[in-house]
């Protein structure tokens, strides 16, 4: 046990790598850097077999181009890991896009990946991943970004979530 002011206090900055493994509780004062997961929820009810972005968020306002509606300004710089799809409909061959806007842009109109899955089955959860290695980088920090769907089928109700790496300290690229 290390109590304060005890020769094995530790100060100034420690560099690990490797996975870490501990019990107990742990005390931070300040902040943890690194690649940070975060996450994007919506819902929304794709009422038509057309490409569409999806809303950030809940709502039914998915729409042709990519809106206020249908953009999220990323806080860091980072990667698309991927996105969870499902649907109260089969919504067969779909692919989804990932855009963004860089300043000076309105909208999100740089194409960034394109990834297709086949969503066979209604009320199913399917994965989108991005074919990017870890440490790719599709944006930077106060770019705007849009996810663009184009079902082949109709797919009704749909639920999705939004996987991001952020890329939170200053040493990675």
């Amino acid at each position: 046990m290390s109590y304060r002011g005890s020769s094995s206090d530790r100060k100034g900055r420690q560099r690990t790598v490797g996975a870490q493994m501990g019990t107990g509780s742990f005390g931070v004062s300040g902040s943890i850097r690194g690649h940070e997961l975060f996450l994007i929820h919506g819902a929304s009810n794709l009422a038509q077999s057309t490409e569409k972005f999806l809303p950030m968020g809940y709502g039914s306002t998915e729409t042709a181009g990519a809106t206020y509606l249908s953009r999220f300004v990323a806080p860091a710089r980072g990667r698309w890991v991927k996105s969870y799809l499902r649907t109260t409909t089969a919504a067969d061959t779909t692919t989804l896009k990932l855009y963004k806007a860089i300043d000076g842009t309105a909208n999100p109109a740089t194409l960034v990946e394109t990834v297709s899955v086949e969503c066979s089955a209604a009320d199913t959860t399917y994965e989108f991943t991005s074919v990017s290695g870890s440490g790719d980088r599709h944006f930077n920090e106060g770019d705007a970004i849009a996810f663009r769907l184009n079902p082949e089928t109709q797919p009704d109700l749909a639920n999705f979530t939004h996987v991001l790496e952020l890329y939170t300290r200053a040493d990675i690229a």
